[in-house]
């Protein structure tokens, strides 16, 4: 059977934001995110298919390393309505967790990584290095249980505007929201602007595999992706003006 292994460090800046009772700070974090991604061919696959899988596994996790969670903002929800009124005019990620720990962070991350890439390729070792405290995380798995973090409800409750977490979720968002009250929670299921969101937050993957399909198979593959597909790279913008949580993709300038 035909495996594939390759292993990449990338280097993230983050800030973390507590605003609790106990702790009221921001912190600025610099790691080497370094994860080991093996792709698994099946009984039908090619070699050009198995190396297909694995780059856009890999451009995928790049992808999501570099530009989306480049430069975020971490908290948890404690703090998420301090962290929504400072910097809600700000392009910054912003990245929410049931726990704000280093912990919590890789083992969500483990699990995201794990769900953009392909079907083929699994995540198997995420390793996170605090460039500032000289800390080194690690996290393996050989499923993708990770009991440790709660499922959307015990975390949210039932006015969760999704059934997953983002980390469970195969698009490029690292937030999620829940609303005050079962009006709210209704309006924003009845509202058709709101309906297409998690659409929208995939389209970065399926953009990033048409560009690796067109760079390994060519010109015939390039004249078949829309001009539409072929735009530049978009990310995912939360908009907080609102209570509700209405994101938009706006262009990828890097």
């Amino acid at each position: 059977m035909q495996i594939i292994n390759i292993t990449k460090s990338i280097p993230v800046h983050t800030v973390w934001i507590h605003d609790q009772e106990d702790k009221r700070q921001v912190k600025a974090c610099t790691y080497d995110i370094e994860f080991s991604l093996r792709t698994q061919a099946t009984e039908e696959s090619t070699k050009k298919q198995l190396y297909l899988q694995q780059n856009i596994s890999f451009s995928t996790i790049s992808t999501f390393l570099y530009d989306q969670l480049h430069h975020s903002l971490i908290y948890n929800m404690a703090s998420k309505n301090t962290v929504e009124r400072a910097f809600a005019s700000h392009d910054n990620n912003f990245m929410i967790l049931p726990e704000l720990s280093e912990t919590c962070f890789t083992m969500a991350l483990h699990s995201k990584l794990n769900h953009i890439c392909h079907e083929n390729s699994y995540v198997e070792s995420l390793t996170i290095k605090d460039k500032v405290e000289n800390l080194t995380y690690n996290f393996f798995a050989d499923d993708l249980e990770y009991e440790d973090l709660p499922d959307i409800k015990e975390w949210l409750g039932e006015l969760s505007f999704w059934d997953t977490p983002w980390w469970r979720r195969k698009d490029f968002s690292t937030f999620d929201n829940v609303a005050e009250n079962k009006e709210e929670h209704e309006v924003f299921f009845s509202d058709d602007a709101n309906q297409g969101i998690l659409e929208r937050m995939s389209e970065p993957l399926r953009e990033i595999e048409h560009r690796v399909i067109a760079d390994i198979y060519g010109d015939e593959i390039r004249e078949i992706i829309s001009e539409e597909e072929k735009e530049k790279g978009k990310l995912v913008e939360v908009d907080f003006k609102n209570k509700t949580f209405k994101p938009k993709l706006v262009p990828k300038d890097k």
